[in-house]
C-alpha cells in the first residue's frame, strides 16, 4: 500500500474512529457556545448572530453573520467614510445638549445607539447632525471567536484522545 512506516496502523486506527461528522458537530456547538460568552454585548446582536454552518468530514463551520463582526474581533484601523456625491450623512448627535435646545435639555439614547422615542417626540429632526465625512477612530481588537475555538478544542480534548486511543 505504503512505504511510510506506520501508515497501516495509521489508516487502521483512523478507520476504527469510525464518523467524524458527530464530533464535528460537538466542536462547533461548543466553539459557539463559548464564543457567545466571550463576545462583547452592547445590543447582543452579534452574540446572537453566532451560527452553525456546514459540517463535512474534515470541518465544521462556525459563523458571525453581521457587517461588524471581523472589526470586532481583529480590530480596524482610523478612518474616514464619505458620503457618496450629491448625499450627505445623518445621525442623532449625542453630543446635543443645552446650548441647542435649552435650559435642561439633553437628549437620551439606548444602548444602540439610537435616540429614545420620547426625546423624538420631543425634539424630532433637530437632534440629527447632517454632514458630508465622519472620522472614524482606530477599534481596538476584542478577540472572541477564536479564543472560543480555542477553549472548545481544549474542553473536547480528552473526548478525542479516549477516541484515538480506543481505536487501537
Amino acid at each position: 500500500m505504503s512505504n511510510v512506516q506506520g501508515m497501516d496502523a495509521l489508516l487502521h486506527r483512523l478507520d476504527a474512529i469510525g464518523e467524524p461528522k458527530p464530533l464535528l458537530r460537538a466542536l462547533q456547538l461548543s466553539t459557539i457556545h463559548e464564543a457567545q460568552a466571550l463576545v462583547p454585548r452592547k445590543t447582543g446582536l452579534l452574540q446572537r448572530r453566532i451560527v452553525p454552518g456546514a459540517v463535512t468530514n474534515d470541518h465544521a463551520i462556525v459563523k458571525a453573520d453581521t457587517p461588524y463582526a471581523a472589526p470586532v474581533e481583529f480590530g480596524s484601523k482610523a478612518h474616514i467614510i464619505k458620503a457618496k456625491p450629491g448625499h450627505a450623512l445623518a445621525f442623532a448627535s449625542q453630543g446635543i445638549t443645552t446650548e441647542r435646545f435649552g435650559p435642561g435639555a439633553t437628549l437620551k439614547f439606548r444602548k444602540s445607539g439610537r435616540l429614545t422615542a420620547g426625546s423624538m417626540r420631543k425634539y424630532g429632526n433637530a437632534a440629527f447632525v447632517v454632514v458630508k465625512s465622519v472620522k472614524i477612530p482606530r477599534i481596538r481588537a476584542h478577540p472572541y471567536l477564536i479564543p472560543g475555538a480555542k477553549k472548545a478544542t481544549g474542553s473536547l480534548k480528552d473526548i478525542i484522545v479516549a477516541q484515538w486511543n480506543s481505536a487501537a
